[in-house]
C-alpha cells in the first residue's frame, strides 16, 4: 500500500494535529503502508513525529528538493526565469491514495499565481492517469468570486474522486461555484476528534486554568487593530484574574503568533506564562486540562470542543461559526467591536454550573462527531 499525502505540515499545530489524525488512521488500517510526504513538510526531522508509519519524503529530482528548501523557485518567478525544472509535478508511480490533509487551500482569500495552478494540475493529472485516487479530506472552501479561484478549483473537481467539505457554508460556496461536480461532494466534520492529547506534565500548574491562543490572521486579515486585539486579550486575562482564576498564553502557531504572544505579555507586566514549543499531541493535551479556552486559531477551539471543555472564539473565517454548528453551540464567537459584551460571554462560562452543563452537552456532541469521522474513513479508503 502506497499513499501520498499532500497540504500536511508541522510548522501549523492545527495542520501537525491533522497530520496526526491521518496517520493514526493509516496505523489502524494499513499499519504497513509507505507513506510518501512532500520535501520539507517535517523540517524538524521525520523523528519529531511519534508514528510507526513508514515515512518517506517524495522521490522528486534533487534539483527539486532543493529549490524547495532554499526557496529559489520564487525567485525565478520574480525574476521570470523559466521554473519547470524546479516544480514538483512528478506523481509517485503505484500509489493508492493521494490524500489532501489541507484545512483551507480553496478560497478568494488566497492569491496564487497562474504558474502555481498549473504546476498543481499537471500534479493531480499524472496522479490520476496512474490510476491513484485522489481525495481532498474535510476542510473549508470558499468564497469563490474570484475567476483565478474558480478556475484553482475547477482543476481539483476535474480530477478528484471525492471532496470532502466540513461544514455547510463550504458546501454551498462549492454548489453556487458553478465548476464543482457536486456529485463528487461529501460533508463531514473536522477529522481530528480521534486523535488524543498527550497532556505535558511540565505545566501541570496550569491544570483548570483559563488557555489564551491569539491569532496573528486576526490583524493580517483585518479583522482587528493589532491595539485593539491587544487590548481585548489583556482584559480577558485581567477579567479571569479578578475571578480568581489562573490564565496563560498558548502558541498554536509559529513564530508571528509567538510574537503576539509575548506582545500581550509584555502588556501584563511579563506575569503571564506564555507557552510555546509543544508539538500538536501536547498542545491538545494541554488544551484539555483546561476551565475555558480564548482560541483565535481554528484548531484550538476544535480541540477544546472535541475534548469537552468548553471555548469562546475570535473570528477571521466562516470556518468557526460553522464549526460550533457541528457541537450544537449557539453564540460561541467574541464579539470583536465591544469588549464589555465579550467579558460577559465570558462569564456566563466561568460561572461553575455553566461551565460543568457546556462540558455534558459537549460530552453529547462528541460521540456523534467521533461517529462521523469514522464514517468519513469508511469512504476514504471504499473510494
Amino acid at each position: 500500500m502506497k499513499i501520498v499525502l499532500a497540504g500536511v505540515e508541522t510548522n501549523n499545530k492545527g495542520a501537525e494535529l491533522m497530520f496526526y489524525a491521518i496517520l493514526q488512521e493509516i496505523e489502524r488500517q494499513y499499519p504497513d503502508a509507505t507513506v510518501y510526504i512532500e520535501p520539507n513538510s517535517v523540517p524538524q526531522g521525520f523523528g519529531y513525529l511519534k508514528t510507526p508509519i513508514c515515512l518517506k519524503e517524495k522521490p522528486i529530482d534533487k534539483v527539486v528538493k532543493i529549490c524547495s528548501k532554499f526557496h529559489i523557485y520564487g525567485i525565478a518567478y520574480r525574476l521570470k526565469i523559466p521554473t519547470m525544472l524546479m516544480e514538483d509535478v512528478y506523481p509517485i508511480k503505484g500509489a493508492d491514495f493521494f490524500l489532501d490533509g489541507a484545512g483551507f487551500h480553496f478560497s478568494d482569500q488566497w492569491n496564487y499565481p497562474d504558474s502555481y495552478l498549473e504546476r498543481k494540475k499537471r500534479l493531480w493529472e499524472g496522479t490520476k492517469r496512474n490510476g491513484t485516487k485522489i481525495i481532498f479530506l474535510p476542510q473549508a472552501f470558499g468564497p469563490f468570486e474570484k475567476s483565478q479561484s474558480r478556475r484553482y478549483l475547477g482543476y481539483a473537481s476535474e480530477y478528484a474522486d471525492v471532496i470532502m467539505a466540513r461544514e455547510r457554508q463550504s458546501l454551498d460556496y462549492l454548489s453556487k461555484s458553478g465548476v464543482v461536480d457536486m456529485n463528487k461532494v461529501k460533508v463531514f466534520p473536522d477529522f481530528t476528534s480521534l486523535v488524543e492529547g498527550v497532556f505535558p506534565e511540565k505545566y501541570s500548574y496550569l491544570r483548570d486554568s483559563i488557555c489564551i491562543i491569539p491569532n496573528y490572521n486576526m490583524i493580517e486579515s483585518g479583522m482587528i487593530s493589532l491595539e485593539d486585539y491587544l487590548g481585548l486579550l489583556t482584559s480577558i486575562i485581567n477579567n479571569a484574574r479578578n475571578r480568581g482564576i489562573g490564565a496563560y498564553i498558548l502558541n498554536h502557531e509559529g513564530i508571528k503568533d509567538e510574537k503576539l504572544a509575548y506582545m500581550c505579555g509584555e502588556k501584563l507586566n511579563k506575569s503571564i506564562d506564555v507557552v510555546t514549543g509543544l508539538n500538536a499531541l501536547e498542545v491538545k493535551g494541554l488544551i484539555a486540562s483546561s476551565y475555558l479556552v480564548i482560541s483565535s486559531r481554528f484548531h484550538g477551539v476544535v480541540s477544546s470542543l472535541n475534548s469537552c471543555v468548553p471555548c469562546l472564539a475570535t473570528s477571521w473565517s466562516h470556518k468557526y461559526e460553522e464549526l460550533y454548528k457541528d457541537y450544537g453551540v449557539n453564540d460561541g464567537v467574541l464579539p470583536l467591536e465591544n469588549v464589555n459584551k465579550a467579558i460577559e460571554k465570558m462569564n456566563i462560562l466561568l460561572d461553575k454550573e455553566s461551565n460543568e452543563a457546556m462540558r455534558r452537552h459537549l460530552e453529547i456532541k462528541i460521540g456523534t462527531i467521533q461517529a462521523r469521522n469514522r464514517e468519513m474513513w469508511k469512504i476514504v479508503w471504499n473510494s
